[in-house]
């Protein structure tokens, strides 16, 4: 785990200096305060006048914007880029709290991510507007959200790819795992107890089971086989539910836990995945490599077309 750490600490310091990560803030008219946010920005941007497409990352829970910087995930975009194996797009971290990104009791944290963000990136940075040139990435609760706001909307964003996404069949419990604090969190949103019916309405995985095929974004989903909240099983399930709707989508379970490490070891199929879909949407045209047979454990690695 140290070894690791040290690894991509190594790997930051190497690839930073050729991206530009700004932090920056704005109002954000659905929450009536002021939200934060990380831009990273490919190196193209500082010198030339292009537009490029937009990935939204969605971080999860008691994490914020600065998850994409700390977490080591900025440094293997950047390496990406390095070797132009993924074309040119700005990624925005977007600071949620612990809110799992629903319009409930917290606030209105769905329309942050789904205007207010949008409307702030597409007048401030040089970004292309429209469903082609936006991405959803997410991890844990943030996998969560990416999913269940892009099958909610899918007129809004072409591709969707998350990480360990938190897919539960039914509301968590402490008797199924969850820890006080994260138990804390869901009843802030949900309720205390957990309201079955404001947990089903927002579930990812009762959407998918009404996702249109024909209007469904890009969709690529990935968990560890070994994580330790069990969710293995609701990602396993959200792929059963997508092809008994005919949704084309990359699907696999790894080797690996729940947490940062197992998301670094797996992060760059999901840059992968998301630059093919908005490739041509008016970043840098690079070539991009056929996404790799992630090799999973024997249940495993799954395609839908």
């Amino acid at each position: 785990m140290k070894r690791a750490a040290i690894f991509f600490l190594l790997l930051f310091a190497a690839t930073a200096a050729r991206a530009e990560l700004r932090s920056g803030s704005f109002a954000s008219p659905s929450l009536g305060r002021d939200v934060s946010y990380v831009a990273d920005l490919p190196d193209s941007y500082a010198s030339g006048d292009g537009r490029y497409p937009v990935v939204y990352a969605l971080h999860g829970l008691f994490e914020g914007a600065t998850f994409w910087e700390r977490r080591g995930l900025a440094a293997i975009l950047a390496n990406l880029r390095s070797r132009r194996d993924v074309p040119d797009f700005v990624v925005v971290a977007i600071d949620g709290g612990n809110s799992f990104y629903v319009n409930g009791p917290e606030g209105a944290f769905e329309d942050l991510v789904t205007r207010d963000v949008i409307a702030h990136v597409e007048a401030s940075y040089r970004v292309r507007p429209g469903r082609e040139a936006r991405a959803l990435l997410g991890i844990s609760m943030g996998g969560y959200a990416a999913l269940r706001i892009a099958f909610k909307q899918p007129g809004l964003f072409a591709a969707v790819a998350t990480h360990s996404a938190m897919l539960l069949e039914k509301p968590p419990s402490a008797g199924d795992g969850a820890r006080r604090g994260q138990m804390a969190a869901f009843a802030r949103v949900f309720g205390d107890p957990i309201d079955p019916g404001l947990w089903s309405a927002a579930n990812p995985l009762e959407l998918a089971s009404r996702l249109d095929a024909t209007a469904a974004p890009a969709v690529y989903f990935d968990c560890g086989s070994e994580d330790r909240y069990g969710l293995a099983a609701g990602n396993r399930s959200l792929h059963e539910r997508l092809a008994a709707r005919g949704v084309r989508h990359e699907f696999a379970l790894n080797p690996g836990d729940h947490g940062y490490e197992y998301v670094r070891s797996v992060l760059e199929r999901s840059l992968r995945f998301v630059g093919r879909a908005l490739d041509g949407a008016g970043g840098a045209s690079a070539p991009v490599p056929p996404a790799r047979n992630p090799r999973p454990d024997r249940a495993a690695a799954k395609e839908t077309r």
